[in-house]
């Protein structure tokens, strides 16, 4: 017989941009329910109303959204509740696998996770702070400007190469910037359409390009707002001002993390796993989880597979690129070893020796690069 939780009653609450509605369970074997809802209005009525739903020794649940840690944090500090949980929507099949999808219905089904399901099984979010959660958001829109920049970049290659010009070197116009705006008026001059197609597309570039160099300075403050952190991941062949900024955010000090593997999966980038009889396989990775961490320490490892094999982490990715042939697998494999590494130097507030195993100079010549000379202040 399962032990009766400790809650006075249960509140599930599932939110949109503008509306709410929450759903209470209560009684003996928290079998009887009431609905309540309002409006998430601009003045915080809508959180007060919330609020006023809440008891001495409820517990609240909600789904992860654009709109829930805010709420979570609100509900932490203002309310009687006992606890306050965030769970991830990617993992609740009791909602995305339901016929009926409805405000009020989700609510229930929300409430019923913590009266049904077993405390371990959860799909818990961990509600970040005002500062994290403005170093994600920061993030976030770093990955969006780059995802336009290479789309715009896309269409004006495939412009010319529909004109009959596949000669174009994209990598050229990127390093050179002015060098696009001479091609376009050498090549389409007496295609006027065509032109003005690729002047929207260069004003396009110039315009995402500016809005990442402002971006580049909020990666910096970033890591100068934390130094320690940022010099860990610095210290590791192939991690840039980017990918050092997505971790400070991500995975802050470590501490949540007692081992390795939780970091990995909460990246994604453990392996899927099908098993029957005397079938045992591993399949791609899950790709479930923090996409901004996955996305750029995957770059990282790219990198590092064209480093000279000089340190234990070169050596190994220059292992893996020659085990096999498929290089994003190799890829995947050199930045499970960075995330691995980065987190025992987080634990161990310690530096890659391998990096200032002949001095500081390597390290202090990749910060100058990034414009973050500040950090050498805190070694």
């Amino acid at each position: 017989m399962q032990k009766r939780p400790a809650w006075t009653r249960i509140v599930g609450l599932d939110l949109s941009k503008s509306t709410f509605v929450g759903c209470t369970l209560y009684g003996e074997d928290f079998e009887s329910r009431e609905h309540f809802h309002g409006e998430m209005t601009s003045d915080g009525k809508g959180y007060g109303e919330i609020c006023r739903n809440i008891r001495d020794g409820d517990i609240a649940l909600m789904e992860a959204g654009s709109s829930t840690f805010s709420l979570a944090r609100h509900l932490m500090s203002e309310s009687r509740a006992a606890e306050v949980v965030v769970l991830n929507p990617g993992r609740l099949r009791i909602i995305w696998e339901s016929m009926r999808k409805s405000d009020k219905a989700d609510s229930f089904k929300i409430a019923c996770v913590a009266r049904d399901m077993n405390r371990s099984s959860w799909p818990v979010v961990p509600v970040p702070s005002k500062d994290e959660q403005s170093e994600r958001s920061v993030m976030t829109h770093h990955i969006f400007l780059r995802k336009q920049e290479t789309q715009v970049f896309n269409r004006l290659f495939a412009l010319y190469n529909s004109l009959g010009h596949p000669e174009i070197d994209k990598a050229g116009l990127k390093s050179n910037p002015e060098l696009k705006w001479s091609i376009a008026s050498e090549l389409l001059s007496n295609n006027q359409f065509a032109f003005e197609c690729a002047v929207m597309f260069n004003e396009q570039i110039d315009l995402l390009q500016g809005q990442l160099d402002v971006m580049q300075e909020k990666l910096r403050r970033i890591c100068l707002c934390h130094p320690r952190q940022a010099l860990a991941w610095l210290s590791l062949p192939g991690v840039g001002i980017v990918n050092a900024a997505t971790l400070i955010a991500y995975v802050g000090d470590g501490s949540r993390f007692s081992s390795p593997d939780q970091l990995l999966n909460y990246a994604g980038l453990v392996p899927r796993q099908d098993q029957s009889g005397t079938v045992d396989k591993k399949c791609h990775i899950t790709k479930r989880g923090c996409s901004a961490i996955r996305r750029n320490i995957v770059q990282s490892g790219q990198v590092v597979m064209l480093m000279r094999p000089a340190c234990p982490i070169t050596r190994f990715a220059y292992r893996k690129s020659r085990e096999t042939p498929f290089k994003g697998k190799a890829a995947v494999a050199v930045a499970n070893r960075l995330l691995r590494t980065g987190l025992s130097l987080l634990h161990h507030n310690s530096l890659y020796n391998p990096t200032i195993e002949n001095g500081y100079a390597k390290l202090e010549t990749k910060l100058r690069g990034y414009k973050l000379q500040a950090l050498m202040e805190h070694i």
